[in-house]
Parts: C-alpha cells; structure tokens; sequence
C-alpha cells in the first residue's frame, strides 16, 4: 500500500517515512540519519499516531535481542527524535525554497541585463550600418546612391539630407540635359555620361552622341574614321545605328590589296585632273580619261564619251548660275587590280554646292567609285553619297 511524503508529496511506503528521494536528500545535505522503515502489525490501522508505532518497533526489538542498561532509549524518546526530525527537515525545505527564489531572481536579473545588451547592440549595429551606407552615398554623389539610403533608412537620421542632395543632383542633370540639346561637342556628350551613367536622358544622350559621331565620321571620311566608329559601338560606348553603313565605307577605302607606288601615282593624278575638269566646267578635258564605250556615268547608262560630252554641255547651259566643285582625298585613295587587269578605285570626295560664284553649302562624306580599263581609261564612274543625304 502506497501513501504520501509529508515533504514532496510523492508516493512513498507504507513502512517509510519519506519517499526515497527525500531520504537521501536529507541524509546527504543535512547529515541526519533518517531511520529506513518502521515495521507495523499486519492488523496495525493507518491512523495510529508515531508514539505506538516506536513502541511496537522497541517491542519486537527487546524480543528478538535483549538488552538492559542505560543504552536502551524508551519508546516516547523515538518518537520525539522522528517529531524533531520532521521540524528540521521543514526548517530546512523553508530556508531551501528561499535559496531557490534568490537564485530565481539572480537568473532573471541577468537574463533581462542580457536582453539589454543585446537589444543595445543591435541598436549601435545598425546605426554603424546607417553611418556607413550614408556615407557611402555620399562618396558616389548619385541620385541612385542617395535613393538606395533613403529606401533602407525611410526614418534615417540623414534622410532630409539625401533627399535635399537628390533634388539638387536632378535639377543639375536636367539643366546639364537643356544645354545638350543644341551642342555638337562630342565631348560634352561623353561627360554627362560619364557622370550621369544612370540618367533617365541616357538613352537620348547616347543617340545623339552616335549621330555626332557618325557626322565626324563621314566628314573624314576615311578607312580609319569608320573604323574608328565601329570600335565605338563594339564597346558599348554608342548604339551603333549607322554601324551597317561605317562597315560597308570601311571596305570601301581600307586598302587591303598590296599596291605600287608606280600603279598608286598614276591613279591619283588621273582622279585628280578628271575631278578638277569637271569641276570646272571644262568638259572636253573629262572626255580624254574616259573610255570610247563608259558602261556607266554617275546616273546615267551605258554611253559613248560623245554623248556623255554633249550631255554634259546641255546641262551647263540650263544651269549657268549653278555649279559644283569636287573635292578628292588622294591620301586616302584605295584600289585593287583584277585578273583581267582593270582597276577598281574608291576615293573620298567633297563637294561645294556654288551659286553665283559664291559656296552655298559643303557636303562631305561621298565617295567615288571609279573603274579603269588596262590603260588606265575611266570605264565606270558612280558615287556612294553620305548616308541619309539627299543631293548627288
């Protein structure tokens, strides 16, 4: 049969006093040997009080060995050391619960101090990471760098500044935009690029920048100037939208067939003397470099050198306030050879549009495209006119 521990509660023996874990907790703490069971009569009643219990216990033990003399303790003593047993174990459990909130407390105290530390170290943590994004935005002085610490510290300590910086960066950028609009200096483009990489006007500004680009091009007119173009686009720098057009002139006058210095001479002095003819009018000298048989003059088809003179002279006459002079870049002249020995030229021209003796407009840009028979004879003659132009 099972009943409680007068201590904890727990179950313990009939025959014992606390359950065993009191026991030992009381005989190894306070010192204090606890006596293991009390044997009772199996008609013994539960309720019978601890007086009659050491009685019977100091019966059955005189019973089974007697012994006399001042070492026998009477039954009314045993009962008294189990009562003043009990008072002390209580005075103890008393002073151990007391213990037991002072140490509670102590946990709780350094918990909470612990918490605190934390808390505060998160605190300066991110007021360390606020410092260093800040200044950070203010090293790179960009509208995105400025929106980059606003959008991670809405309710930072520096967000009127970067939002005050922001606003002054904008009204920069678009007034840097209004003077780009009517400025030709590649230059200028080339900054605000550079310093403005993120700007809503970018891809405007790197149109306009191509454009630029491709006129200066056109204007020099040569194998190193589309070139140059091209290397601009391949490496991002420009949207390439005359790419297509900077390659086919590349091919044009790059001179890739191996020359003479006899062949090349010859050839710049014959483009020479013919544009210098016809640039001034003196149409019979044109004749003299060209074919008996030309399978094309600029827009017109096949035709015998007369015609082309008598067409040319007609056309003077309805035309006598207007002329146009050609202007060939010898330097930058390109040609091949052929199997069949004829000679396919490629030179840079300029033209000046005259009215009255007077220049009215200069286009450059165009380039000739001359063949010549064995003998250096002109059998073909067209021009590949500046990309976009309208005039011939």
């Amino acid at each position: 049969m099972l009943t409680f521990c007068p201590l904890c509660g727990k179950n313990k023996s009939e025959e014992a006093l606390f359950c065993d874990d009191c026991t030992k907790k009381i005989r190894n703490e306070y010192e204090v040997e606890v006596p293991g069971h009390l044997k009772f009569e199996n008609n013994a009643s539960t309720k019978e009080n601890f007086s009659e219990v050491g009685n019977n216990c100091l019966k059955e033990e005189n019973a089974s060995q007697p012994i006399t003399g001042p070492d026998v303790v009477p039954a009314d003593e045993e009962t008294s050391f189990l009562n003043n047993n009990t008072d002390f174990v209580a005075h103890k459990r008393k002073h151990g619960k007391r213990r037991g909130i002072v140490f509670g407390c102590f946990l709780a105290i350094i918990g909470i101090l612990g918490a605190f530390s934390f808390v505060y170290k998160q605190h300066v943590t991110r007021q360390t990471e606020e410092q260093i994004i800040w200044e950070a935005a203010m090293s790179a002085n960009t509208v995105n760098a400025y929106l980059a610490y606003m959008n991670e510290y809405p309710n930072g300590k520096y967000f009127a500044d970067a939002e005050a910086k922001m606003k002054v960066l904008k009204n920069r950028e678009a007034s840097a935009w209004e003077n780009l609009k009517i400025s030709e200096n590649i230059t200028e483009f080339r900054d605000f690029l550079q310093q403005y990489p993120d700007s809503p006007y970018r891809s405007l500004v790197r149109d306009r920048l191509d454009s630029l680009m491709w006129m200066a091009a056109l204007a020099a007119n040569t194998a190193e100037s589309y070139s140059e173009y091209m290397v601009a686009a391949d490496s991002g720098e420009l949207p390439g939208n005359y790419y297509n057009e900077a390659q086919k002139r590349h091919e044009m006058l790059f001179q890739s067939y191996p020359v003479t210095a006899e062949e090349l001479d010859k050839i710049k002095a014959i483009v020479a003397d013919f544009y210098l003819a016809l640039s001034d009018g003196n149409y019979k000298k044109v004749t003299e470099y060209l074919s008996p048989k030309v399978y094309r003059f600029f827009n017109k088809g096949t035709d015998s050198r007369d015609n082309i003179l008598k067409g040319l002279q007609l056309s003077m006459s309805k035309n006598a306030h207007y002329s146009v002079k050609f202007i060939p870049c010898l330097d930058a002249v390109q040609y091949q050879k052929t199997v069949d020995e004829r000679y396919r030229v490629n030179v840079p021209l300029v033209k000046e549009h005259h009215n009255d003796e007077r220049v009215t407009r200069t286009i450059s840009g165009y380039i000739g495209h001359i063949e010549m028979d064995s003998e250096m004879r002109i059998l073909s003659i067209y021009e590949t006119k500046p990309y976009g132009a309208e005039m011939q």
